[in-house]
């Protein structure tokens, strides 16, 4: 078992254990923000036609060769053609057909031209200048070939790619099912939302912040319930938990008091633990494991098994370790091709002259810029300041025993 390790080969460790939930196929309109489960293969060119892109005539370039202000060439109009139409005879010397933006460009014609650029009556059309062969022509196949690849596996699906789905006919594209994550909390001092306040109680914050960082992240998270200080009572809860998800993360008790029992529970629960704390600040106290046995998480899912993530009680700690941690393995679960964070290089705009024995992460923000960005560092750095995650999206990564001023590059990563 790993002990005090750096946080990132915790993180590895378990991203090895860690792989994407099954599958399911759903109704492309309700599939924003899933992950695809197979890459995507166009079926037919996009688009299927040679179309006119403007409302305008369709002709031959040839019969225009001459064309001129002074003197122009009038065609004969022989087909009308709205868009969802189809041709009803091929355009031939001298004659053009009338279309509309959309509509297919017909056997004969190799250019196109917009009414505004030409006199036109009923019956015909008058062009004065030469027009070139493909001109104003969108090409069957021009956004997209048939057999090209749209997208590869393991990306979410955005607005565009929905888009692209519609357009090939995919209504009910295979994706992977939304991993179920459990938020178990522990501390006798926790005060829940049907409780009265009272003296040494205080309101279970992790609670939230877990579920929605949970929810953002892709899965569906839910409360498993709050145990006291007590190994047994954390046991069973954690595994009544594990009987119906694909993770847990379990908050307190994770420390080396009198009262940290959250490693044992784990234990307990037949849960192999992997590592016990982070050579990190703030975040240190942990436990990290994977639970081997039977369940949702690691039956029909090809899972090595559920992970089980025992983070601090402290608010900013637990935050801490989960974006370093826990979300990484997370986004791997949700079947996600990329799961680990966004690096970027910062320029700090503050010192920070602490020096620690472990490495610290920073938490502040970067608005998106150059390849260098600054980094407005948060004042509130301690464990239990977790405000300060509200005004912030990134952590600057602090080298154990390292001591930075302002205007210092820093390494970041987003969150």
């Amino acid at each position: 078992m790993l002990k005090n390790c750096d946080y990132k080969i915790v993180r590895d460790v378990l991203l090895e254990k860690a792989a994407p939930v099954d599958t399911e196929e759903v109704p492309l309109q309700d599939c924003a923000g899933r992950v695809l489960a197979r890459e995507i293969l166009a079926q037919s060119d996009i688009p299927p036609f040679d179309r006119s892109p403007y409302d305008g005539y369709a002709f031959r370039a040839e019969d225009t060769a001459q064309a001129s202000e002074e003197q122009p060439v009038t065609l004969r109009i022989t087909d009308y053609i709205a868009a969802g139409d189809v041709p009803h005879c091929p355009v031939t010397a001298g004659t053009a057909a009338h279309l509309m933006t959309g509509a297919p460009v017909p056997e004969g014609a190799d250019a196109v031209l917009p009414f505004e650029k030409t006199r036109f009556t009923e019956e015909t059309v008058t062009i004065s200048e030469p027009q070139k062969s493909g001109s104003n022509i969108v090409y069957a196949g021009e956004d997209v070939q048939m057999g090209q690849l749209l997208c590869p596996a393991g990306i979410r699906i955005d607005a565009g790619l929905a888009g692209t789905l519609a357009g090939q006919r995919i209504l009910r594209p295979l994706v992977y099912r939304k991993p179920v994550v459990a938020i178990l909390s522990t501390g006798t001092e926790l005060l829940e939302e049907d409780e009265d306040p009272s003296p040494g109680r205080i309101s279970n914050t992790n609670r939230y912040t877990l579920q929605a960082a949970c929810t953002l992240a892709g899965c569906t998270a839910f409360y498993a319930g709050t145990a006291r200080d007590d190994e047994d009572e954390i046991s069973r809860l954690l595994t009544k938990a594990m009987e119906s998800c694909d993770a847990v993360i379990i908050s307190g008790g994770v420390s080396v008091g009198d009262y940290d029992c959250t490693p044992a529970a784990m234990e307990k629960a037949g849960i192999r633990l992997l590592a016990r704390g982070l050579s990190l600040k703030p975040g240190m106290a942990g436990a990290y494991g994977i639970c081997e046995k039977e369940g949702k998480g690691s039956g029909g899912s090809g899972g090595n098994g559920i992970p089980v993530f025992g983070l601090s009680g402290n608010p900013a700690a637990c935050m801490t370790a989960f974006y370093a941690v826990v979300l990484p393995v997370l986004k791997k679960r949700t079947g996600l091709r990329q799961y680990l964070p966004e690096h970027v290089r910062v320029r700090l705009t503050e010192d920070y002259s602490r020096r620690n024995q472990s490495a610290r992460l920073l938490r502040g923000r970067i608005d998106p810029g150059g390849t260098v960005q600054e980094m407005q560092i948060s004042p509130r750095q301690g464990n239990q300041m977790l405000a300060s995650f509200a005004e912030s999206n990134a952590f600057a990564e602090i080298p154990a025993g390292a001591s930075l001023e302002a205007g210092d590059i820093a390494d970041a990563f987003l969150f």
